[in-house]
């Protein structure tokens, strides 16, 4: 058996793992309650949203919020120095809705990134018992908030995440969908719920709902003021405290189009990707390496051995590997709300990220990367 034949049966074992995975996760990762009874006793809930320039989305996000049924609930804006129609559409929406409040934000303080101090001065005029930090672009459905915060008291969690469907047009999927892809079969996410691994925790800009006192607890939004994904950060902080931990799907309740276009998403990803790898270059080198022989691979050689007798032993390992990654990407597509088509693209689209993981990286190492008009650097604001 030749060198080629060991990586590909390597790379099939490592599919049926991803498998086992997908179904695991399928199986064992909660659901958000369809319901939740309207007697129930709900503590009082702050929507924190930092927003810079958000004009295409804002409307409908907050407008989402403000008219949920919820006793007690209160949507709090920071207008992040916003240079398009954002601040307008704010004025609109507040005469509109008792329950919003319009922070005005200022520069970031030193040491802090943009985002996080928009979420600080928000928090600031918030005044819930539990905090849900979301995007200025994620739409949620009638009722989501009661049964989120339902399953909140009922568990006794401190962090409750809530997945969201990620929707696009055109392309947009082809990049939007790796983060599923990761999530729902690379690695077996439901052992985040376990409270024993305290390092297993991720967040997302689709909803982290937060307990005030666990965070100030945890040292508040300060402890990651420098963060550039600072969602996941938020999650790592909250659980590696000690918090308790918990993520639940909600697709179809929760929605969000992160980028209006495929180039957008292409440059929104390329800002933060470099910062998720630590900012080290070899872990992400040897990341998208390990990426590219387990989805470009199999194919490439499944190609090959088609057309090339040489290369004939290859085609039964390499069947087996584009088979099963095709399987776990349509599974994936099919739960998380994905168009079923990106199953047949899954190695186009580690294709499409190698080339945003390259780029962020350039941008950083070169002179850092700006971002709606902000400049940061290795070390933050710049």
């Amino acid at each position: 058996m030749g060198a080629a034949q060991v990586f590909l049966w390597c790379v099939t074992a490592w599919w049926g793992l991803a498998s086992l995975y997908a179904i695991l996760n399928r199986l064992l990762i909660p659901r958000l309650p369809k319901s939740a009874p309207d007697d129930e006793p709900l503590p009082s809930l702050s929507v924190v949203i930092p927003a810079r320039n958000e004009a295409s989305g804002i409307e409908a996000a907050v407008i989402s919020h403000c008219s949920q049924d919820y006793p007690n609930l209160q949507v709090v804006v920071c207008d992040d120095g916003s240079t398009d129609e954002t601040p307008q559409i704010l004025a609109k929406l507040q005469k509109r809705f008792a329950n919003l409040v319009i922070v005005k934000g200022t520069e970031p303080l030193d040491g802090w990134l943009g985002k996080p101090n928009a979420m600080r001065e928000a928090l600031e005029a918030a005044s819930g018992e539990i905090i849900l930090f979301v995007d200025a672009d994620v739409r949620y459905a009638p009722g989501v908030h009661r049964r989120a915060a339902v399953e909140m008291e009922r568990g006794g969690h401190d962090f409750l995440l809530l997945l969201s469907t990620l929707e696009g047009k055109g392309l947009e999927p082809l990049v939007t969908s790796f983060l599923d892809a990761f999530a729902l079969y690379s690695v077996p996410t439901f052992l985040a719920n376990c409270r024993l691994l305290r390092w297993f925790a991720f967040g997302a800009g689709s909803g982290n709902l937060v307990r005030r006192e666990t965070l100030e607890a945890a040292g508040g939004i300060e402890s990651i003021k420098s963060e550039v994904v600072d969602d996941v950060a938020l999650g790592k902080k909250i659980k590696g405290w000690r918090g308790r931990f918990r993520f639940v799907t909600a697709f179809g309740d929760v929605r969000v189009r992160m980028y209006p276009s495929f180039k957008a998403s292409i440059h929104g990803f390329t800002k933060n990707l470099y910062s998720a790898f630590d900012r080290n270059v070899l872990f992400g080198s040897a990341g998208f390496a390990a990426d590219a022989a387990v989805h470009v691979a199999p194919p490439l050689a499944l190609a090959l051995s088609a057309v090339l007798p040489s290369c004939s032993l290859l085609f039964i390992p390499a069947l087996a590997s584009t088979a099963a990654g095709f399987f776990c990407n349509l599974q994936v597509s099919m739960w998380s709300g994905q168009p079923w088509w990106i199953a047949f693209l899954f190695p186009a689209r580690t294709a499409v990220w190698i080339y945003i993981f390259l780029r962020s990286t350039a941008n950083y190492r070169r002179s850092g990367i700006s971002w709606r008009g902000r400049t940061y650097n290795l070390g933050g604001k710049r």
